[in-house]
């Protein structure tokens, strides 16, 4: 394999992992990376560079809440009602909800194997 296919596999995989951490902290900046993405970025340092501002920005409400959303859409149909009651109150809760949730839905993405989540960086360690 080239050295540009092997650094595009690693932007991807880099991306995969740190799509939902950057949703949380930058709207903006996600629609920015995703369009980057279109267009077939191969250039880990850019995208670095990228993810790096965004986390650099304050997450506003409505982020945290969009962000949490899309991460439940991977359940809704799976959960019990139990679940997707405490789920959703730990949405409306936001942001003092926060680690709480983040720590739920690891555990659900554990449970109902879901890979794609298990390896997302928001869900893997609290957010400072």
């Amino acid at each position: 394999m080239d050295n540009s296919k092997e650094q595009k596999k690693a932007v991807e995989k880099r991306w995969r992992e740190e799509k939902y951490k950057v949703m949380y902290y930058s709207q903006q900046h996600y629609n920015s990376i995703r369009q980057l993405m279109k267009n077939q970025l191969a250039d880990i340092d850019r995208l670095n560079r990228e993810i790096a501002e965004a986390y650099s920005i304050e997450p506003t409400h409505g982020s945290m809440v969009n962000t949490f959303q899309h991460i439940w859409g991977y359940f809704k149909k799976k959960a019990t009602e139990e679940e997707k009651k405490h789920i959703l109150n730990l949405i409306d809760a936001l942001p003092s909800s926060n680690d709480a949730l983040i720590t739920e839905l690891s555990q659900l993405a554990i449970q109902y194997e879901i890979q794609y989540l298990k390896d997302s960086s928001l869900l893997k360690a609290p957010l400072h």
